[in-house]
């Protein structure tokens, strides 16, 4: 399995835009990305601004499919007007041990 965790700071009354993109993304996934196994989106309550992201695919081929998704896409040409930074907490990277395995 291939994945990471990323976090993201989103800029002030950008959290829907930002939320439905990642929506958005979640269901192209589902529909037509057989590879790709988690796309969860997560917000924790004392960090306000902050959203995670956690992608899982079978393998890094998966994942770079998943990368020329529209919604991807759209992410990468507007992203500096949602997000103030994001980082890596997990880069993306091969699974030592999972469930999905």
């Amino acid at each position: 399995m291939y994945g990471g965790l990323a976090r993201f700071v989103v800029r002030p009354g950008k959290r829907e835009e930002f939320l439905e993109i990642l929506r958005w993304s979640a269901r192209v996934a589902r529909d037509d990305e057989p590879g790709t196994l988690r796309l969860d989106v997560w917000e924790v309550e004392d960090q306000p601004g902050v959203i995670y992201g956690y992608e899982a695919y079978t393998n890094r081929e998966a994942f770079e499919l998943h990368i020329k998704n529209p919604a991807v896409q759209r992410f990468g040409e507007i992203a500096d007007t949602l997000v103030e930074g994001w980082s890596f907490v997990i880069p993306f990277t091969e699974s030592l041990g999972s469930t999905a395995d």
